[in-house]
């Protein structure tokens, strides 16, 4: 179990602090910059999804590309496996052409990526302008 703990959770724990840390400064910047505060938390997920995603796409077949999304990385790579289990021929031996392009590793990182931060940084921005509403009538 420590192993586990070691190798596995505080990297992650470490990693989520990385991101955030790069996402919360995205914020700041856009509103230095005179982006409205109800987009600024989802303008925010979606560049940092789509430099990660791209960046990841990019160096692709270095081990290390996945540390720029990892979250994404692994939902990149359960897509493409998805897709050749559901729209692709598994029994080719070439079927990782039996899907769409867009489907196929490195490319799937960036849908993976941009999805991923859509999908957490929509929410967030939902709460954060009911609380400005709510700021703002009272």
């Amino acid at each position: 179990m420590g192993n586990f703990i070691r190798n596995v959770i505080f990297p992650l724990l470490v990693l989520s602090a990385i991101y955030t840390t790069v996402i919360m400064g995205l914020v700041l910047l856009l509103r230095k910059m005179g982006v409205s505060e109800r987009r600024t938390i989802i303008l925010s997920f979606l560049v940092f999804g789509a430099v990660t995603g791209m960046l990841t796409a990019r160096i692709w077949p270095i081990e290390s590309s996945i540390y720029f999304n990892v979250f994404a990385s692994l939902l990149g790579d359960e897509v493409y496996s998805l897709s050749i289990r559901y729209i692709g021929d598994m029994n080719s031996p070439h079927a990782h052409y039996t899907i769409p392009w867009i489907l196929r590793i490195p490319q799937v990182y960036v849908i993976a990526s941009l999805v991923l931060s859509a999908s957490i940084g929509l929410p967030l921005q939902w709460v954060c302008n009911k609380r400005l509403e709510a700021k703002r009538r009272s």
